[in-house]
């Protein structure tokens, strides 16, 4: 499987190619559909929404618009993450089997990680050397102070990819990327108690206050950690292969466990490490987060949108 960065957006996509997105409680969630309806009126994407739209109006009016236009949609849960991968594997198989090559543009601005995580690695059955698929990510801007994020907590762990070593003594060493959810990554430490710890966040270097915010809300961790890894959320091809060449140098001294969060770019790329590794000891855990406490967060398009497209080999 090959990743390379994709820039300039609206010069990516055409009107004969297959769009997938998805439509949640955030205003930056039709920020593409909205971009194709003016670029390309006749083209009908394929939608996920919500079951719980109807208690976001904004949402709701956007998934009427979908019904009059009769574009097609999928309602399902936030934890339908199985069943949405196969619509969209379904989806996709259909509209590409009688083509030479094909362009897909999937928008996983606001899908859950157990929906977009393991895409590439399924679409690897289904599509051709000569087929592209694009992953595009709308920036959202969240509440102006950091201290204004709600803690939704923590749930459950799973394993999400990997190979464990399956040895008792070995030591444990953790990636774990920072979020501003301080709360839940202090949670992800005492549980997870790592031998070595590597903390890892995400940003965009153009917003200003960002990264100083993100310090600042993270640095009990940060001081805490034996190494810090700064990736800039833009550069999803480094990204990638800095998170595989960190797993690889640290392998020798333990397992490596990586526990993604932040901003979804980098929940995606180091949920992919393990799969491009393919080397015993590497792995991932998922967090779900604690719907009691779980607080939705309206982050509006900022306008920029990163992306990235994967092919076979």
């Amino acid at each position: 499987m090959t990743i390379a960065n994709a820039k300039n957006y609206t010069e990516c996509m055409g009107e004969e190619d297959l769009y997938i997105l998805a439509m949640g409680y955030e205003h930056r969630s039709y920020f593409l559909y909205d971009l194709l309806q003016k670029q390309f009126p006749n083209v009908k994407p394929i939608v996920f929404v919500f079951d719980d739209y109807m208690n976001y109006p904004d949402t709701a009016e956007k998934v009427r618009e979908l019904e009059l236009k009769k574009i097609p949609f999928f309602i399902n849960n936030y934890c339908d993450g199985h069943k949405v991968q196969e619509q969209i594997l379904a989806s996709i198989a259909d509209s590409v089997e009688h083509l030479d090559s094909a362009i897909i543009h999937i928008d996983y601005s606001s899908m859950p990680r157990s929906w977009y995580c393991k895409l590439p690695t399924l679409l690897k059955t289904i599509i051709k050397h000569t087929d592209k698929v694009y992953f595009w990510y709308s920036e959202g801007e969240y509440p102006s102070s950091h201290e204004e994020y709600p803690s939704s907590g923590i749930d459950s762990f799973s394993f999400f990819s990997g190979k464990p070593s399956l040895q008792i003594d070995n030591n444990r060493i953790h990636i774990v990327a920072l979020s501003y959810d301080v709360i839940r990554t202090q949670a992800i430490l005492s549980i997870t108690d790592p031998s070595y710890l590597v903390a890892c966040y995400a940003y965009n270097a153009e917003r200003e206050g960002f990264l100083e915010n993100l310090k600042q809300v993270n640095d009990p961790i940060l001081s805490r950690a034996a190494m810090s890894i700064a990736l800039h959320i833009e550069d999803f091809e480094f990204m990638v292969s800095k998170l595989c060449d960190t797993a690889n140098e640290l392998l020798p001294a333990g397992d490596v466990i990586l526990i993604p969060d932040g901003p979804k770019p980098l929940i995606f790329a180091m949920s992919l490490v393990p799969d491009l590794i393919e080397k015993q000891g590497i792995t991932c855990l998922h967090i779900r987060r604690n719907n009691e406490h779980f607080k939705s967060v309206d982050a509006t398009p900022t306008g920029i949108v990163h992306g990235f497209m994967v092919q076979v080999d």
